[in-house]
């Protein structure tokens, strides 16, 4: 992976630099890091899901081994077993971040592919099952429409707000000017729909109205691709929540020095 990316913006108004191995980002120029879409939303408390969803992870995991071996037990066997059942939720984690991150890197590489020209990647014979499912999701999605894809991994910046990010993609759908967002979480959660708002505020500042924003949300159990459109409506009541999530993300920033 390159050390940085430098973009242009603003028809050379506004220089960028990318740091891709920090996930950071420069104003030229300019000696702070700038605070992307993601770093703000990131803020929002999303515990009241995932606690739930963690007990749970530890509930199954402790039922499971106890049905497998009966008791009595010894300290020196349950304990071990109590520690497993409490990084249950760390371990799912990680494994639903590497499909989730192997799908959008599929995406993305077929609109590179349908932007510049070459052959749509395959997928590989031995991979997981999960992984196969939210690839052929996506190939469903493009398939079932006409899709023709205008940009990939695009970096937006607004020069009214100050904040900065990396769009998914920006296609004709259905002959419709789009912004589309990947998701391979668990569900299509409101920090999404606030982080896209940011988005599509950064990209319509610079390039003009889009007709709407597409979160495509990839289900890895099942294999589904769920549409979710957000409208011109959206945006107008998202785009506040998102610069409010902005405004405390600064606040916390200049309070962390």
């Amino acid at each position: 992976m390159a050390e940085k990316i430098n973009v242009s913006l603003y028809g050379g108004q506004v220089g960028i630099t990318f740091y891709p191995d920090s996930h950071r980002y420069k104003l030229e120029g300019e000696k702070n890091w700038l605070i992307s879409a993601t770093a703000c939303t990131g803020i929002v408390d999303k515990s009241r899901f995932l606690i739930p969803w963690a007990v749970n992870l530890a509930t199954e995991h402790m039922k499971k081994w106890l049905e497998e071996n009966p008791g009595p037990y010894l300290p020196g066997q349950i304990l071990p077993v109590i520690d497993e059942a409490a990084k249950q939720h760390e371990i799912r984690k990680e494994q639903a971040a590497s499909i989730g991150d192997l799908v959008h890197a599929f995406a993305e590489s077929t609109a590179m592919v349908c932007i510049h020209g070459g052959e749509i990647p395959p997928i590989p014979e031995d991979a997981d099952p999960k992984l196969v499912a939210g690839i052929k999701a996506f190939l469903d999605w493009y398939v079932q429409n006409d899709v023709k894809f205008i940009h990939a991994e695009k970096i937006v910046y607004s020069r009214k707000h100050g904040y900065v990010g990396i769009v998914d993609s920006i296609a004709k759908v259905n002959g419709r000017l789009m912004l589309i967002d990947y998701k391979t979480s668990k569900a299509v959660y409101n920090e999404h729909r606030y982080q896209v708002a940011g988005y599509r505020e950064a990209y319509e500042e610079e390039n003009g109205k889009l007709d709407g924003v597409l979160i495509l949300h990839f289900d890895k159990e099942t294999g589904e691709c769920g549409v979710h459109e957000l409208t011109d409506d959206d945006h107008s009541k998202d785009l506040p929540a998102f610069l409010a999530c902005y405004a405390l993300k600064q606040r916390e920033k200049e309070l962390s020095k």
